[in-house]
């Protein structure tokens, strides 16, 4: 039995995450993610590269997953693929890629990773609570019809 892998991408949520259903109904997340770059040099110094951003996109259970687990700022890990996209936008052709998310999930930030005894035992400043939704967005509660199912997000298993 051969063991599926697929390509991942970490980095964070550069902008503010859309979640507006297509036009079917189907749940869609939408964001610009960052990924730091780096470079070490032979002296054993590391010199920091300009930031690179490709959009990640996410349908169905997938987007539900990241609209509940990610705001703008958040570090997340990501499976899927690279896709490429070609569409029409004011009257001239746009090329690009763009990750499609299947599975995703988010990575503590340094600031989360220190342990309870130098956190003082106190929990996530309400401040950032209070700015964080984790509850699936209400465009995603649609009502469907009797048997209707989104289309699959993520190959089968």
């Amino acid at each position: 039995m051969a063991i599926r892998t697929y390509q991942s991408f970490s980095g964070y949520v550069a902008s503010e995450p859309s979640t507006a259903p297509t036009r079917d109904g189907t749940p869609r997340f939408y964001a610009r993610a960052g990924q730091r770059q780096g470079r070490r040099e032979p002296d054993g110094t590391f010199t920091s590269l300009p930031t690179q951003y490709l959009p990640i996109i996410a349908l169905g259970d997938a987007a539900e997953d990241a609209a509940t687990l990610l705001s703008k700022g958040d570090n997340f890990t990501a499976e899927g693929r690279i896709r490429q996209v070609r569409y029409e936008k004011d009257g001239k052709t746009i090329e690009g890629e763009e990750f499609e998310v299947w599975k995703i999930g988010r990575r503590p930030s340094d600031a989360e990773r220190t342990s309870p005894a130098e956190r003082g035992l106190t929990a996530e400043s309400p401040a950032r609570e209070q700015g964080r939704s984790r509850d699936v967005p209400p465009e995603f509660a649609t009502s469907r019809a009797p048997g209707q199912q989104p289309p699959m997000s993520s190959p089968a298993m």
